[in-house]
């Protein structure tokens, strides 16, 4: 059975785990947040769980307050802290980032492939969890092996998810970006990216069988 119990601790004592929204930088929302913290105070506690040493505490929800009050120089920080089953506590942080509309689909894949490892879940479990296919699991996994230019166009919100897909398979990092470029600069559907893709393809010499990337480009 989960327990809650709410105390105020330093800032430095959370570990925000492989991802403390690590595009936060680029986001805009973080700045205003952090404004209005430092005016009135954090008003909805962090949500933490006791750190896997026993000595700190690891970020569970609230991952952009936390950001936020790093940013407005908090030294000190009003949580909630959960005990409980280490399944139980990774339910309750996919359901917070399930049901937060802010989250990029970036970060969202991020906080679902962190949990799925800490909690040790196979990805049939958090598909039940989340109430999702075990395909859109999968293609959290998918979206977190990607490049990191590639995550900050979907992040950035200028490039969709499909259309990122076909140009995270352009292992040419100078072509990528070039891609990416004109992607930003002009647009780019799903279907173009696909087609910049198949181009590109055929531009480079064949693989070994056993470096072939699975192609899924999309086309829709």
């Amino acid at each position: 059975m989960l327990k809650t119990k709410e105390f105020t601790i330093e800032l430095e004592e959370i570990d925000a785990g492989e991802n403390p929204l690590r595009l936060e930088g680029e986001n805009k929302g973080i700045a205003e947040l952090s404004e209005s913290i430092r005016r009135i105070g954090l008003i909805n506690p962090l949500v933490v769980a006791p750190g896997y040493d026993g000595a700190r505490y690891r970020l569970i929800a609230g991952h952009r307050r936390f950001a936020a009050c790093r940013r407005a120089g908090l030294k000190e920080v009003q949580v909630r802290i959960i005990e409980g089953e280490q399944r139980e506590i990774c339910e309750i942080a996919l359901a917070e980032n399930l049901f937060r509309k802010d989250l990029s689909p970036v970060e969202m894949a991020v906080a679902v492939v962190a949990l799925m490892k800490e909690g040790g879940m196979a990805r049939e479990e958090v598909a039940s969890i989340c109430h999702r296919p075990s395909a859109w699991v999968r293609k959290q996994e998918e979206i977190v092996s990607w490049p990191a230019d590639v995550h900050n166009a979907v992040h950035n919100g200028w490039l969709s998810v499909s259309a990122a897909s076909n140009l995270a398979l352009v292992y040419d990092d100078a072509h990528r970006r070039l891609l990416l470029n004109q992607a930003k600069q002009n647009g780019a559907t799903a279907r173009a990216t696909a087609a910049w893709l198949q181009e590109w393809l055929s531009s480079v010499p064949p693989q070994p069988s056993g470096d072939l990337r699975k192609i899924g480009a999309e086309t829709g």
